[in-house]
């Protein structure tokens, strides 16, 4: 767990995103949810014990930011409108509750008995939704929550001024291999823009460690080398599955090695941010 504000916290050492919360005077706001079932309850347990959770804010629709909302059942979640819309389709990405308990049977069995458990629904999409902008203000703090798509559609930032802090969610990894797996490298460029502009001392990313405004400028580079990477073998005429062929040197592009138990999907994510980023530039191309 790392104090990232006066009263903000994250932890980057759980499987999956970076989840965290911020204390106020009337309660808990939480960023996002743990992936692992037992840390969800863990975590449920410890806030509850001292104040009420008021709010839970997704920042995208990756299980690994909503498959633990599941474990905080009577708290309102708060998610932008496309992501309430695609949330039961990521959701059932991951897998059924079924093929989640076999998965977990081998990398997470102190959740083993939660998957499926009668006392927690199967999921828990947002109930409370914004388009562009909400602003929220729970005790002494306000929070401005802000669509930056980029990441996914639905990408969310979450900015409290008060503590000098952003919740950016996957629009930056920090210092671990960034997924481009869907992600608009353009509008991701400009989401970059967005945050650089907000008055915050610290960002917390959606993986690794918690940053400075300093690393905006390496994680947009990192989008750029993709996609000059892709723009190249697009120009030399060559099909997507053609593309796909070509010898990847992922380093040249990202120098930085995948995280958070994530190894397993080191080279599939090669192949899905090429076929991602081939299909965008091709459209672009076309549609000039």
């Amino acid at each position: 767990m790392r104090r990232v504000g006066k009263n903000s916290f994250t932890e980057i050492y759980f499987a999956g995103c970076n989840p965290s919360f911020v204390e106020t005077s009337d309660g808990y706001v939480m960023i996002d949810s743990p992936q692992q079932p037992i840390d969800a309850v863990r975590w449920r347990e410890r806030l509850e014990e001292k104040a009420p959770i008021r709010y839970l804010i997704n920042t995208e629709p990756h299980a690994d930011h909503i498959a633990g909302n599941a474990y905080f059942p009577k708290v309102e979640v708060i998610g932008q409108q496309q992501l309430k819309e695609c949330f039961e389709r990521y959701l059932e990405a991951f897998g059924s509750i079924d093929e989640r308990r076999e998965r977990a049977k081998a990398s997470d069995p102190d959740s083993v008995w939660l998957l499926g458990h009668p006392g927690y629904p199967p999921s828990h999409p947002p109930s409370r939704v914004f388009e562009e902008r909400l602003e929220l203000h729970v005790g002494n703090h306000r929070f401005e929550i802000i669509h930056m798509p980029g990441h996914t559609k639905p990408q969310t930032s979450v900015y409290v001024p008060e503590e000098g802090v952003v919740f950016t969610g996957d629009n930056v990894f920090y210092k671990c291999r960034s997924w481009l797996q869907e992600c608009d490298p353009w509008e991701w460029r400009e989401a970059l823009k967005s945050i650089a502009a907000l008055d915050a001392e610290v960002i917390v990313p959606g993986h690794g460690e918690p940053c400075g405004k300093d690393y905006l400028e390496e994680q947009a580079q990192i989008v750029e080398n993709w996609v000059g990477f892709v723009e190249r073998l697009v120009e030399r005429g060559l099909s997507a599955e053609e593309a796909l062929q070509e010898k990847v040197s992922v380093t040249a592009q990202d120098p930085y090695p995948i995280g958070q138990r994530l190894f397993m999907y080191d080279q599939r994510l090669t192949e899905m941010t090429v076929r991602n980023l081939y299909k965008r530039i091709r459209e672009r191309k076309e549609a000039e």
